[in-house]
């Protein structure tokens, strides 16, 4: 563990004291990935071609030192050990499968699906967190701990008929889902800090002569309210008819109709005096809410049709393949769990937020009620009670005393709808000589109502006098009132995001006896405007009133990528196969690493021009190789059973894979530097800003983060 941007920096005497602690947060630590899974199956069939198949999986998975939101788990960190936690998970499946033969060309197929999965997320420590994201992370994670179970009951059927030309199929899917979980953020409270710098944060986190802890207007504080419970379930279910038509022998038609609906939980709303605070407002961009509703979607009606040609009938070295349609995708339940428990009594997850006002900071909010911040070292801040919280917000806020007075709240829009994609593509293959196929690929996929989460609760934008950068700014961070000025921010899930993707894929693949081998490079553009992708919390954007900037390169772009794979099988029953991944670097996101435009995000980016923002995602990251081999041999034990051992080889060449890290390649989140100042002149890039290596040529710990390194495993399996 290892805060990158303390490596060069020496204690003075009102950072001495942040500084030596989180140096002696900086330590080693053990990171853990232990699973255990059982599968039973079994078969049986009829003499009239009917099958039964039962079966069961239970897997068991330990993380120590694991916890993660969805991202890759790394073992270079800038978040301190009291930041982490254990990850628990534990998933039981049963699937009972029918399938009728009622002639030749009837068949049925019957299935039914039960899953449950318990996970329980532990902390490493009871204490607040501390977010200097710039720098890092202290104190309990701010979602831990936390447990959540989940069940999944599905049954699906399908019939299929062949009449002729004609193969069609018939069927529905139904599904029930639901989910109960024990899961509040800043349980232990939660100080944000989006200072522009990493001397001015240390200057923040110190007590030194004249300066209090904390005590400045880019600090937050946020603590739980609620009693972190929630039960909820959605309903989902489909039919769909499909023709598979053969016109000619070298000319097929594929048609299909698909509609399904996904009936979402509804909020409780017992909370009628929060309730009425917030429904029916209208916020300064010109919308309203309604917690009280989630709408159900219902109108999802998919066609799609494709086509397969072979352009000289009789021979099949050559074949054309070509389909378009329309694509629904579910929300995740996860997404509904704030909106269903927030506006009801008591609530579910509910953060009271403590903000900067006119006259005070956070410090003197807290002080204002008897809690000094300066009698607490860094490591061992206090958990501070709910109802001391409460009263020091209530009275920053010149409210009576409102136990919800600064919540921050979680709803969804009126009219949230499911993305919508369509979906295109035109691709041929040919054998061009025996064993080689050549081929090439164009896909289009063009989607919207993506989600993207939204800050409503803020008031109208405005330049600031002899700002000549003519940013606009919502100066929460100078006193100005939200428009509800009891509440903190109000996230709402908005489907207002898009997305486009566009690629060509050029192929080779040669299969023979022995050998088989392949080769794919795909070129390809991946835009959005948010890429959010199931984030509970947090904002993308940089302007939460203009998001036309936004569409830009895809956090998840990559224009080029070549993959290629062999398999050969060698004498004396063994066999080789390996892989080649390369790719391009992914967008990296410019940003400013302060609030610059106070609206307590730190996703600001820099102007390049007055008014004129660099786009998102400008920058690029480095390339990134994989390679990796895998050698089998079986030994046979009698007529049905045999032993089979592996060794399989990951980086096999150890390349390190060096890239910039922090936010997919951002130097932690800042730019520091790039653009223009305040006064409409140029500000000098600074030197880090994706530096990889420093002048002795050693790469730049601040910058850079060096991939997995040759890895090794060796499996023994026995088949029976």
């Amino acid at each position: 563990m290892l805060f990158t941007q303390l490596v060069d920096k020496s204690p003075a005497v009102d950072t001495a004291e942040a500084l030596n602690f989180l140096k002696g947060e900086e330590k080693g630590f053990t990171q853990t990935n232990d699973a255990l899974a059982f599968t039973a199956r079994g078969d049986y069939q009829t003499a009239g071609g009917q099958r039964l198949t039962l079966r069961y999986n239970v897997s068991d998975g330990t993380g120590v030192n694991a916890a993660s939101v969805n991202s890759a788990l790394s073992p270079f960190t800038n978040r301190a050990i009291s930041n982490d936690g254990t990850e628990k998970d534990r998933t039981h499946t049963g699937t009972a499968q029918y399938t009728h033969l009622f002639s030749p060309t009837v068949l049925n197929d019957l299935r039914f699906t039960g899953t449950y999965e318990l996970r329980p997320r532990l902390s490493n420590s009871e204490s607040p967190q501390v977010d200097f994201r710039t720098i890092g992370y202290f104190g309990a994670r701010n979602f831990l701990p936390a447990t959540q179970d989940d069940l999944r009951i599905q049954i699906s059927d399908s019939l299929s008929l062949t009449r002729g030309a004609h193969t069609i199929k018939v069927g529905f899917d139904y599904s029930l889902v639901s989910a109960s979980q024990v899961f509040g953020l800043n349980q232990y409270g939660g100080f944000t800090v989006v200072g522009p710098n990493v001397d001015t944060l240390l200057r923040i986190l110190s007590v030194s002569p004249g300066r209090n802890r904390f005590d400045d207007r880019s600090v937050t504080y946020s603590r739980q309210l609620g009693n972190m419970t929630a039960a909820f379930n959605m309903t989902q279910a489909a039919v769909f008819v499909q023709d598979s038509l053969r016109l000619r022998s070298n000319l097929s038609l594929d048609f299909g109709l698909r509609w399904e609906g996904q009936f979402n939980p509804s909020p409780e709303t017992t909370n009628t005096a929060l309730l009425n605070t917030v429904k029916g407002f209208r916020f300064p961009n010109g919308s309203a809410l309604d917690p009280a509703t989630i709408p159900d979607s219902t109108r999802q009606i998919m066609p799609r049709i494709g086509f397969a040609w072979t352009p000289k009938p009789g021979s099949y070295r050559t074949v054309v393949r070509g389909h378009a349609g329309m694509f629904y995708a579910a929300t995740p339940l996860v997404l509904m769990a704030g909106p269903t428990n927030n506006f009801r009594l008591p609530a579910g997850d509910v953060s009271i937020t403590l903000s900067p006002t006119a006259t005070q900071t956070v410090y003197q909010q807290l002080a204002a009620v008897g809690v000094d911040l300066n009698r607490s070292p860094l490591g061992a801040l206090p958990v501070i009670p709910l109802e001391t919280v409460q009263r020091a917000s209530a009275l920053a806020l010149g409210a009576t005393l409102d136990p919800f007075a600064g919540a921050a709240l979680i709803a969804m829009p009126t009219d949230f709808r499911n993305p919508r994609s369509f979906q295109t593509g035109v691709g041929m293959e040919s054998e061009v000589v025996r064993n080689l196929v050549i081929g090439g690929q164009f896909n289009l996929v063009n989607t919207v109502n993506l989600e993207r989460n939204r800050d409503y609760n803020l008031p109208p934008p405005f330049v600031k006098a002899n700002d000549a950068s003519l940013r606009p700014s919502y100066g929460l961070q100078t006193g100005i009132l939200r428009p509800l000025p009891s509440l903190s921010s109000i996230t709402v899930r908005e489907s207002s995001a898009r997305s486009m993707f566009r690629s060509f894929t050029f192929s080779t693949q040669y299969r023979a006896k022995k050998l088989q081998l392949g080769a794919f490079y795909t070129w390809a553009q991946n835009y959005s405007d948010d890429d959010t992708e199931r984030d509970v919390t947090g904002f993308n954007y940089a302007d939460p009133s203009n998001f036309r900037g936004e569409y830009s390169f895809s956090r998840i772009d990559i224009r080029h990528q070549f993959t290629s794979y062999f398999v050969y099988a060698l004498p004396l029953g063994f066999e080789v196969s390996g892989s080649l991944r390369a790719r391009g670097g992914q967008p990296v996101n410019p940003v400013t690493g302060a609030d610059t435009n106070e609206e307590f995000g730190t996703n600001d980016r820099p102007y390049s021009a007055p008014g004129v923002s660099l786009e998102r995602n400008s920058f690029r990251n480095r390339k990134v190789i994989g390679n990796d081999l895998r050698v089998l041999k079986s030994f046979g034990l009698g007529e049905t059973r045999k032993v089979q051992f592996s060794a399989e080889f990951f980086n096999l060449f150890n390349i390190d894979n060096v890239a910039f890290s922090g936010v997919n390649g951002g130097l932690f989140g800042g730019t520091y530097g790039l653009g223009i100042g305040t006064n409409g002149q140029p500000v000098p890039v600074d030197p880090r800003f994706l530096r990889l290596r420093m002048p002795d040529a050693t790469y730049d710990r601040n910058n850079a983060q060096v991939g997995t390194p040759l890895q090794v495993q060796i499996g023994l399996r026995l088949f029976f």
